[in-house]
């Protein structure tokens, strides 16, 4: 069975040696942390200089190794100077990719900043990873990001396939088949019982999605289509009326049912 990981946005209440433990606990082998706040309301609990070694620790005795550090926003006024310290961090971790968003609707500027961004990432190991989404004003769908990566031309530069954002830009599995394979660094699972393609879902990806097989995605067939080895991360952000525990072992026995299903 493909190995499976788990999102920080899964358990944002708790802080992130305990969310390493509970991805432990639940069956996960990989966790992508966040090292950067993703917008300036954002309060997530993030691994920094300061409790890197306790962090570090609990990998170690877990044995789980870090997918992706989260988040690198691609902002109008960024510094892309200042990530460099963020991305050090990640490597010390062991990371594979760090996540960029694009949050400008500038392109010029844009493909200037990732092409520094992946100057940078590729100076201490790491790849890329550009998450698209309806909700970003450039880079809102597949066609889109891989449109980007060509333009930037960066051999550590790739894709974050969100199954949520992928549906709500009116993607398909058939269009993630369509594209160069060495191109998808990681996916990520969720379900919902809501098929729109609409750009007005951001409570939806911030905090009530649907474990995988408990909605109407197409999770199989979009399972089918990956690479083999592609890593799978299940970001499933849900309201916190149940411990975090419980929550991230129900999510992930539903997404090891489905892979299973898919033959993965």
């Amino acid at each position: 069975m493909a190995n499976v990981g788990l999102g920080q946005l899964t358990a944002v209440e708790v802080d992130a040696v305990d969310y390493v433990s509970i991805a432990a606990e639940a069956g996960c082998r990989m966790v992508s942390l966040f090292v950067r706040q993703p917008g300036s309301q954002a309060k997530f609990p993030l691994t920094t200089r300061d409790n890197c070694d306790a962090v570090k620790t609990r990998l170690r005795e877990t044995g789980l190794q870090v997918a992706n550090i989260e988040c690198f926003m691609l902002v109008p006024n960024v510094d892309i100077e200042q990530f460099r310290s963020a991305l050090e961090l990640g490597a010390d971790l062991g990371a594979r990719g760090a996540t960029a968003l694009l949050y400008d609707n500038d392109e010029a500027r844009v493909l200037q900043n990732l092409t520094r961004l992946c100057q940078i990432a590729a100076e201490v190991g790491l790849r890329v990873n550009i998450e698209f989404m309806p909700l970003a004003p450039l880079g809102r769908n597949i066609h889109d990001a891989v449109a980007l990566i060509k333009k930037v031309g960066a051999p550590n530069l790739g894709l974050c396939i969100d199954l949520l954002h992928l549906i709500r830009s009116g993607g398909t599995p058939a269009d993630v088949a369509a594209i160069d394979p060495a191109l998808i660094y990681c996916v990520q699972l969720c379900d919902s019982m809501d098929l729109s393609v609409t750009n007005d879902y951001a409570r939806e990806a911030g905090a009530e999605r649907l474990a995988p097989g408990d909605g109407k995605f197409p999770v199989q067939a979009f399972l089918k289509v990956l690479p083999a080895g592609a890593l799978i991360e299940l970001e499933v952000p849900q309201p916190a009326d149940r411990p975090a525990a419980e929550r991230v072992k129900q999510i992930v026995a539903a997404a090891k049912r489905q892979i299973e299903l898919a033959g993965i």
